[in-house]
């Protein structure tokens, strides 16, 4: 009898190693905060990854605790009811920060949340809802980064959560609603590539 070969037996999968998993688990649970919580309405899920008494910034105003913040994305569904998160690009993740950029429908616009994580749940959030065009100037470019973080190369993060080497993001401006977001991709040590916000 022809003896068959176990599955078991096929190569396994790469072993990427252990550094990074942070920025690797916050990157997923961010994913599942905006194409799962958000886009399927499932606001039980949104208290689940955010903490208690998360604190965040959006359309110039700022909630502290997750009822609030719930109530804010519940106002923005009743002019926006079809509002849903396709893809994240670009991402950033360095300690316990991330960054995304989300590209919206419909209308087809982008704004970009920075997340600060800590133990699974988003503890702090800053939400830019209007992407600046070429010719606008940063009116915060001047001012000291509140925010700064770099991706690592790291084949997990790839693989695992598509945080791509090359980008930086930051926030300069230390008032609510007076705060700009960078996102900057460089190759070779030149900029190749860059998206602004401002939070209003």
């Amino acid at each position: 009898m022809e003896s068959l070969t176990p599955a078991s037996a096929s190569p396994q999968p790469q072993s990427y190693g252990w550094e990074y998993q942070l920025e690797k688990d916050n990157c997923i649970h961010f994913h599942m905060v905006d194409f799962v919580a958000w886009n399927n309405r499932k606001f039980d899920m949104q208290a689940y990854y955010h903490a208690s008494d998360v604190y965040v910034e959006m359309g110039g105003a700022a909630t502290t605790g997750i009822d609030e913040h719930i109530a804010a994305m519940k106002d923005i569904l009743v002019d926006n009811p079809d509002a849903r998160i396709l893809q994240h690009y670009p991402q950033v993740a360095q300690g316990e920060w991330t960054a995304v950029v989300g590209h919206y429908v419909p209308g087809d616009f982008r704004l970009c949340t920075f997340a600060r994580h800590r133990e699974g749940q988003i503890v702090e959030e800053y939400l830019f809802m209007r992407e600046l065009t070429a010719a606008e100037p940063d009116p915060y470019a001047d001012e000291k980064p509140f925010v700064d973080i770099t991706s690592p190369d790291s084949t997990l993060l790839q693989v695992a959560a598509d945080v791509r080497p090359g980008w930086n993001a930051v926030i300069r401006g230390h008032e609510l609603g007076k705060r700009s977001a960078t996102f900057t991709r460089r190759e070779g040590g030149k900029v190749v590539e860059r998206l602004r916000f401002a939070a209003v």
